[in-house]
C-alpha cells in the first residue's frame, strides 16, 4: 500500500460506492476534513484505482452491481500491493450477518447507514492512526534488525580473525596452520571443500603449484579423492591459477558451468566432483604469491564481498606467518595489520587488572566512554568498580560470575561515559591465567546496546498498552484468551441475559448542540452505566450512537444474570433521572430485555470488537426498538423468569418486527421483602 509517511491531515481515502450522491456527499465530508478524496462508482474501477495508486484507506460500499463490496475487499486481501490497505465497510445492511462476513473477507470496521458523520471521522482517524503507528513500528524493527545483523557480522570477523591467530600460534608448521583456517572458513560460509596451494621451483626452474597437506572437506567421498591426489602438482597456467597469478586478486567463480573457459585445470583432482561454484584468494606478500587458497561449492554461490574481504583478511594473516619463515619484516605487517583491526574495531576490546584498572583498550572502548583517544581511558578511570558501573556491586557481580563460569557473556551493565551520562553496555570477557591459576587480567569485548535497550522498553511499552486497550473493549477471559490463542475466538452461551437501551430523541436533541456538549452528555451518561456494569459484574458489549448494550451470564456463566440485568435496568432509569435533575434536561430511557441462547465471539483483523450474535439479541433490540419511552420492556420468558423478585405490569400482546405478536411486561420494580417469599403474579 501506499508507503509514504502517513499524516492523519493528508491521508488519501479511496471511496467506493455505485450511488452518485452517498459519493459526493462522503467526499465532501472527507476533503473538508483536509483528507485527499478519490471515488469509484464500481468495483472494477475500484481495484484499479487501488493498485496503481494505493490510498491510507478505503471506505467501501456492499450493494454494488456486477461486482460487490465483498469481492472486492477479498480482491484487494489478495493482492500483495493492497493486502494491508484498511477497508471500512460503510453499508445500509445491518444485519449481523452481513457484518460478519465482511470482517471474514478482511474488513477493519463496519458502519451503519444512515451513520453519523462524527462516527465514521472518528472510525476513520482510529484506522488511519492505528496503520501509522503501525508502519512506525515495522520502520524501526526494520532499522534494529539491521543493527543486529550489522553487529554479529563483525563478531562474527573478529572471532575469525581471532581464532585463527591462535590457531597460527599454536600450530607447528603452516600445514597444520592451513587446516585450520580452511575448517574455519569453509564452516563459516557453508562450503564443502577448501584446500591449499603452495608454489615451489620445478627442475627446470619453472614455478610449479602442489598440494598443501592443509585441507578441509565437508563429505568422506572428496575426503578420499583428495587423498589419492596428494602428491599432485599443477602449472599455473590454466583455469583459475592463471587468472589469480595474472591479477593476484581473489577470484569468484558463481557458476563453473558459465564460464568460457575451463576453471580447474584439467590435472585437478576435484574437476569431475560436479562443483558449481569456486572462490580463490592469493597469500601475497611483496607482490610474490605464497599460497593460493581454493574453494569448492557443489552449488552455485552469488558474489559475497562480505565473505572475499573476511577471506582476504585471513589470508593477510596467513601470508605473514609463511613470510615470517623467510623475513621478520612480513611478520611486522601482519601484526600491524592485526592491531589496526582492533584499532578501528565497532566494538571496544580492553584489558583490565583484577584490582580495576584498564591495561590497555582500542578507540572503539575509549569513544564509547565518552574519552578522545584509549590514553585518556586509561588514565581518566583508576578503578572501574566506582566510577564506571551505575551499580556498585556490579563489577562483583562480573567477578563472580567468571569465577563460576570462566568467561562472561553478554554481560549487560549502565554505565558512566566521562560526561556523567549513563549507557548500557554488554561484556564478553574472560580471565587470563599464569601457570599457578593465578589471574593476571581480565580481556574481552564491549558493545553498547543502549538503543537496543531503549527499543525493548519501548516494545514492553507498547505491550503494556496494547493489554490495557484490550481490557478496556474486551472482557477479562476473551483478551487473555486472546493474547495466547491465535484461532478464531467464538462460544455458544444457553442462557444469558440481555438489554438494550436507547436515548429517545436524542438525534432531535443533538440537533441543537455543539460536538463537545454531546459527547460530554453522553460520557456523563454512559460513564453512569459503566459503573453500574461494574457495579453488578455484568458486560458492556457496545455502544452505537446513543445506544447501550449490555449482557449478563458471559463470558463466565452466573445464575443470578436476569436479576443484575433487571436491577441495572432500573438503575439506569434512576441515573438517568438524576442525570435531569442536575443538568435541567429532559431525556428519557428506552429499555428492552431479553433472555436466552446467543453465540458470542471477537470479529475484526486490526480493531477487535466482542459481540454477540442469535435471535436472543434480535428480540432484546426489538423490545427497545418497540417500547415505552421512560419504561423497561421486557419479554415473558424474561417476565416468567424473574416474576417473584420483580414486579411487572403486563402491557399486553404487540407486533414485534420479524416475531408477529408477542406478549410483553413492564418491568417497574423490585419486589419488596415481604413480596419477594409469594408465589409469582399469575399471568
Amino acid at each position: 500500500m501506499n508507503t509514504d509517511p502517513l499524516h492523519l491531515s493528508n491521508a488519501e481515502i479511496l471511496v467506493i460506492d455505485d450511488t452518485p450522491a452517498n459519493l459526493d456527499l462522503l467526499a465532501h465530508i472527507l476533503s473538508e476534513q483536509g483528507y485527499k478524496v478519490r471515488v469509484a462508482p464500481n468495483g472494477k474501477l475500484a481495484l484499479q484505482s487501488a493498485k496503481a495508486i494505493p490510498p491510507h484507506l478505503i471506505l467501501l460500499d456492499i450493494m454494488m452491481p456486477e461486482m460487490d463490496g465483498y469481492a472486492v475487499c477479498e480482491a484487494l486481501k489478495a493482492d500483495e500491493k493492497t493486502r494491508d490497505i484498511p477497508v471500512i465497510f460503510l453499508s445500509a445492511l445491518d444485519n449481523a450477518t452481513d457484518k460478519m462476513k465482511a470482517f471474514q473477507v478482511g474488513g477493519a470496521d463496519y458502519i451503519s447507514k444512515p451513520f453519523e458523520v462524527i462516527e465514521v471521522l472518528a472510525r476513520i482517524e482510529n484506522q488511519l492512526r492505528a496503520r501509522s503507528l503501525q508502519l512506525q513500528l515495522q520502520e524501526k524493527n526494520q532499522h534494529l534488525h539491521e543493527e543486529v545483523r550489522q553487529r554479529r557480522r563483525t563478531e562474527v570477523e573478529i572471532r575469525l580473525l581471532l581464532a585463527t591467530t591462535q590457531a597460527i600460534a599454536r600450530c607447528e608448521d603452516i600445514h597444520a596452520a592451513l587446516t585450520v583456517v580452511l575448517r574455519l572458513l569453509c564452516q563459516t560460509i557453508h562450503w564443502d571443500y577448501g584446500e591449499a596451494w603452495l608454489p615451489r621451483r620445478d627442475r627446470e626452474g619453472k614455478i610449479v603449484l602442489e598440494y598443501s597437506r592443509g585441507w578441509y572437506a565437508r563429505n568422506q567421498d572428496l575426503s578420499e579423492v583428495r587423498e589419492r591426489h596428494l602428491d599432485g602438482a599443477i602449472a599455473p597456467d590454466v583455469g583459475l591459477f592463471e587468472r589469480i597469478y595474472a591479477t593476484q586478486e581473489p577470484l569468484w567463480i558463481e557458476t563453473i558451468e558459465t564460464e568460457n573457459s575451463p576453471v580447474l585445470p584439467p590435472a585437478h583432482p576435484m574437476r569431475d566432483r560436479e562443483f558449481q561454484a569456486a572462490f580463490a584468494i592469493p597469500i601475497v606478500s611483496d607482490r610474490k604469491i605464497l599460497a593460493i587458497l581454493v574453494f569448492l561449492n557443489r552449488a552455485s554461490v552469488p558474489l559475497n564481498s562480505w565473505f572475499i574481504s573476511l577471506a582476504s583478511a585471513v589470508a593477510a594473516q596467513l601470508g605473514s606467518t609463511i613470510a615470517r619463515k623467510q623475513a621478520e619484516e612480513n611478520l611486522r605487517i601482519t601484526q600491524e595489520r592485526y592491531h589496526n583491526l582492533v584499532k578501528n574495531a565497532i566494538e571496544g576490546i580492553f584489558q583490565v587488572t583484577p584490582s580495576g584498572q584498564y591495561l590497555s583498550a582500542n578507540l572503539a572502548l575509549a569513544k564509547m566512554f565518552g574519552y578522545e583517544s584509549p590514553e585518556d581511558l586509561t588514565e581518566g578511570i583508576q578503578n572501574i568498580d566506582r566510577e564506571l558501573y551505575v551499580n556498585s556491586n556490579r563489577r562483583a557481580e562480573f567477578i563472580a560470575e567468571i569465577e563460576a563460569e570462566g568467561s562472561v557473556v553478554s554481560f549487560e551493565s549502565q554505565v558512566y561515559r566521562q560526561d556523567h551520562t549513563t549507557i548500557w553496555i554488554s561484556e564478553n570477557a574472560r580471565a587470563v591465567r599464569d601457570e599457578e591459576g593465578k589471574i593476571l587480567y581480565y580481556e574481552g569485548t564491549v558493545s553498547n546496546i543502549t538503543e537496543r535497550k531503549l527499543a525493548q522498553e519501548a516494545l514492553q511499552f507498547q505491550k503494556e498498552q496494547i493489554e490495557k486497550l484490550l481490557l478496556n473493549i474486551l472482557p477479562k477471559p476473551i483478551a487473555q484468551r486472546l493474547q495466547t490463542d491465535s484461532s478464531a475466538i467464538a462460544d455458544s452461551f444457553p442462557d444469558v441475559s440481555v438489554l438494550f437501551a436507547d436515548l429517545v430523541g436524542f438525534t432531535k436533541f443533538s440537533a441543537h448542540k455543539t460536538p463537545r456538549e454531546l459527547v460530554q452528555i453522553l460520557n456523563s451518561i454512559f460513564s453512569q452505566f459503566d459503573r453500574l456494569c461494574e457495579k453488578y459484574h455484568l458486560e458492556k458489549i457496545k455502544t452505537i450512537g446513543d445506544a447501550y448494550m449490555v449482557v449478563g451470564g458471559l463470558p463466565n456463566y452466573r445464575e443470578d444474570h436476569g436479576d443484575a440485568i433487571a436491577q441495572m435496568a432500573l438503575e439506569m432509569q434512576t441515573a438517568l433521572t438524576q442525570f435531569n435533575i442536575d443538568s435541567g434536561q429532559t431525556l428519557q430511557l428506552r429499555i428492552g430485555i431479553h433472555i436466552g441462547p446467543v453465540i458470542a465471539g471477537i470479529i475484526g483483523i486490526s480493531k477487535f470488537i466482542y459481540d454477540l450474535w442469535g435471535d436472543t439479541v434480535n428480540v432484546a433490540s426489538r423490545m427497545e426498538s418497540s417500547g415505552i419511552p421512560g419504561k423497561i420492556q421486557a419479554t415473558e420468558v424474561f417476565y416468567k423468569r424473574l416474576n417473584g423478585q420483580f414486579v411487572f405490569r403486563e402491557r399486553g400482546t404487540i407486533p414485534i418486527k420479524g416475531k408477529g405478536e408477542m406478549r410483553t411486561y413492564l418491568l417497574l420494580g423490585r419486589r419488596s421483602t415481604d413480596e419477594a417469599g409469594k408465589p409469582p403474579d399469575p399471568l
